[in-house]
């Protein structure tokens, strides 16, 4: 009985991936996370375009950035897009900030080093890294001034555990040790995995380890409390 239930489950599973790659497969915007067509398929395949209306977040960032003159600092940036647009705007600045971007993505990865070839001051100040953001250790890191963890909730898969060294939780605690004093941690309202970030992030202020300091748009910003 049980494995009849299991072999169900699993049809199931394969179905509804097997569509979801033929909507993307056929869909212009092409919305997609690992959970729906898989995380091979998703680190094959997936490649965000930069759309203001549907997802502001960089953007919105590249104007925090602007508004509060942070320049020469430390960033670190989860889910960078094919579009790149938080490093090619970074070198508008006259200190340019330096960024480490990361991606699952295969293709956004290429169009990173397609960019960076077609101009080299990309690579300068714009590290891209591509691998799974849960793979990470505070070895990985230096200490950061600013972090964006836009995509928290979104992409984090219990079958993968075996390859990760962190969950969601453990995610989120590991980044506020690299955060430098004054440092700032921001948060996307919007975002696809926002119902499961949100309550991660509220036990994180209950139990005293940041505190929200202020809000862009559609961005919060905390900082860890010492």
């Amino acid at each position: 009985m049980v494995t009849n239930i299991r072999q169900t489950v699993r049809g199931i599973v394969f179905t509804n991936r097997h569509l979801a790659r033929l909507y993307y497969f056929l869909s212009f915007s092409r919305p997609v996370l690992p959970q729906w067509v898989g995380a091979d398929y998703y680190r094959e395949k997936s490649s965000w375009e930069l759309q203001p209306e549907r997802c502001p977040c960089d953007l919105e960032l590249v104007e925090y950035l602007q508004k509060h003159n942070i320049q020469d600092q430390t960033i670190f940036h989860f889910g960078t897009g094919s579009h790149h647009i938080l490093g090619l705007e970074n070198q508008k600045f006259s200190q340019p900030n330096e960024i480490i971007g990361i991606t699952a993505s295969a293709p956004e990865h290429q169009e990173y080093i397609r960019l960076s070839l077609k101009d080299r001051l990309l690579f300068k100040y714009y590290k891209v890294l591509c691998t799974d953001i849960y793979t990470l250790t505070d070895r990985s890191l230096p200490m950061l001034d600013v972090i964006s963890l836009f995509h928290l909730g979104e992409f984090y898969m219990p079958e993968e555990a075996p390859f990760l060294h962190h969950n969601e939780e453990s995610l989120l605690a590991m980044f506020l040790s690299k955060l430098n004093p004054n440092g700032k941690i921001l948060f996307y309202t919007k975002s696809i995995g926002w119902g499961h970030a949100q309550p991660i992030i509220e036990s994180f202020v209950k139990q005293g380890k940041m505190h929200k300091i202020e809000e862009y748009k559609n961005l919060l910003v905390y900082a860890k409390v010492d």
